[in-house]
């Protein structure tokens, strides 16, 4: 984008349904949803609209300011509880059919900016483990503890439905300082969290990428 001669940065844009629940939240905690989208510059109409594309940046800001308001620092994790694949629209139904869960996850770092251009996908393999790492492109003023946590907790939901609310993942690494506490986050990942690590992301055994997916056509 160019103004009076100047380029600016294109901001990387996601998509509304990245707000599922988030008005439900909010009033669970005495919140005017809409009042707290306003103030970060969004249009309340995406509460109602998932295909609507926004700036990522202004996400980030908005799960700051509600945790600020609220004082839940578990709400990124909260609002990854009840996400389902019908939730990432055209990246749903791309993730919906894969044979395997190594499949799944190469569509996922191939295809994730249709759902979401501040993140990037990457696969690290190796003897035993993979690490789906996670990271934020976008360039976001503030903290992005919430953002980043619902992104890690939106793919750990994704991957249970692969392969079953039993499965837990090795290890979940967050680069930031814990908020909740530790116990929440076990009692949601299922595993051991690391904090004030090198990158953000999910831990998982190697052979858990052979396991088949029931629903694959």
């Amino acid at each position: 984008m160019t103004i009076r001669g100047v380029d600016l940065p294109i901001p990387s844009v996601i998509r509304g349904a990245s707000l599922t629940d988030f008005d439900r939240h909010a009033r669970e905690h005495g919140l005017d949803a809409r009042a707290l989208i306003r103030e970060v510059g969004l249009p309340a109409t995406v509460l109602n609209d998932a295909d609507m594309k926004v700036p990522a940046s202004a996400v980030a800001s908005l799960l700051e300011l509600a945790t600020r308001r609220s004082g839940a620092m578990d709400w990124g994790m909260r609002m990854a509880e009840g996400r389902k694949l019908s939730n990432h629209g055209p990246l749903g139904l791309v993730l919906r059919d894969p044979s395997t869960l190594s499949d799944a996850l190469t569509s996922i770092a191939r295809h994730i900016r249709v759902h979401n251009e501040a993140l990037a996908v990457e696969l690290e393999t190796g003897p035993d483990v993979v690490i789906l790492r996670l990271e934020l492109t976008a360039e976001v003023k503030g903290p992005v503890r919430q953002f980043t946590e619902l992104v890690v907790g939106v793919t750990h939901r994704m991957l249970r439905l692969f392969l079953g609310t039993s499965w837990t993942p090795k290890l979940v690494c967050f680069a930031h300082a814990p908020g909740a506490s530790q116990a929440h986050y076990r009692k949601f990942f299922g595993c051991d969290v690391e904090f004030g690590c090198d990158f953000n992301g999910i831990v998982c055994r190697r052979a858990d990428l052979a396991a088949p997916n029931p629903r694959a056509d």
